[in-house]
């Protein structure tokens, strides 16, 4: 079985940064070892994660530096070819679909009710991190 590409949003790895200790952590970090998947991002994503983990969460810097190091050693970073803008609300969402788009992603895991309501794009499934663990059965958590 080839492995699932799969595109995080940027609230995910937040999400993983503030408690590494977190099942979607765990998933990823499982997943990917044992070749369940592989996961991608793009510039502009780790643009965005490295603002909100500084400035929102307020982060040291060198912290983020390293975090960030650490994940563009464990995906595929992309830059999309393509502009997407299907999400009027919150435009800043549209560079997830970009990335999914230049990945082929099979799969958008994000907890943005944004690009939730979408439900798909582009044949990349769009669901919330709380299902993660479903995808992986095999997987020990």
């Amino acid at each position: 079985m080839k492995p699932v590409r799969i595109v995080l949003d940027t609230n995910v790895y937040v999400a993983a940064a503030l408690n590494p200790q977190s099942i979607i952590y765990k998933i990823v970090a499982d997943s990917a070892a044992q070749n369940l998947a592989n996961y991608f991002t793009s510039p502009q994503i780790l643009l965005e994660l490295q603002d909100k983990l500084e400035n929102k969460f307020r982060f040291p810097r060198e912290h983020v530096v390293r975090w960030i190091s650490r994940l563009e050693r464990a995906v595929t970073v992309i830059r999309p070819q393509q502009t997407i803008d299907l999400i009027k609300r919150d435009p800043d969402d549209n560079k997830i679909l970009e990335c999914a788009l230049e990945a082929q992603a099979d799969l958008i895991i994000s907890a943005d009710k944004d690009l939730l309501a979408l439900k798909e794009f582009e044949g990349a499934k769009i669901i919330h991190p709380g299902s993660v663990k479903y995808l992986f059965p095999r997987l020990k958590i």
